[in-house]
């Protein structure tokens, strides 16, 4: 038999987050985005990418966009290291070329970062348990009285 303590601790809310819901958002306009790079010469934000490699990114976003939605670890994990390694990137760029547009392109990765390592978004897709007491634990005292 499961003890229903530890199983309730291991299931992810019913309702998505809606920090995972912005993330999906997020994906799926820049999933729209880069599709349109792609189609439009010279547009996007990285000077002198050639338009098909946009075109390479537009289903990477969709697919995450998708994998956001339905809490898959991989996504979360991929995320985390594309941000990382974005982030870190662009740290350096910053301090060692005297950079500021490096320094205002570090929104987005922390925004990313901060987003996927909240408590709902890392228990949304399992990477941490839910440490949320059972019911019948908040409704009592030590001691085994009811609150009133």
């Amino acid at each position: 038999m499961v003890d229903p303590v530890d199983d309730a601790a291991h299931q992810r809310p019913a309702a998505r987050p809606r920090r995972v819901v912005a993330l999906a958002v997020l994906l799926l306009i820049g999933g729209i985005c880069t599709l349109v790079f792609a189609v439009v010469a010279d547009v996007g934000p990285f000077d002198g990418l050639p338009p098909w490699t946009y075109a390479i990114l537009s289903p990477v976003y969709l697919t995450l966009a998708w994998a956001v939605s339905g809490a898959k670890k991989w996504a979360w994990w991929t995320l985390v290291a594309l941000h990382g390694a974005s982030g870190a990137y662009l740290l350096l760029s910053a301090a060692s070329m005297n950079d500021s547009t490096a320094g205002r392109d570090l929104i987005w990765p922390a925004v990313y970062l901060v987003v996927l390592t909240s408590d709902r978004t890392r228990v949304w897709f399992g990477i941490t348990h839910n440490s949320d007491p059972m019911p019948s634990e908040t409704d009592h005292h030590r001691d085994g009285v009811p609150k009133s």
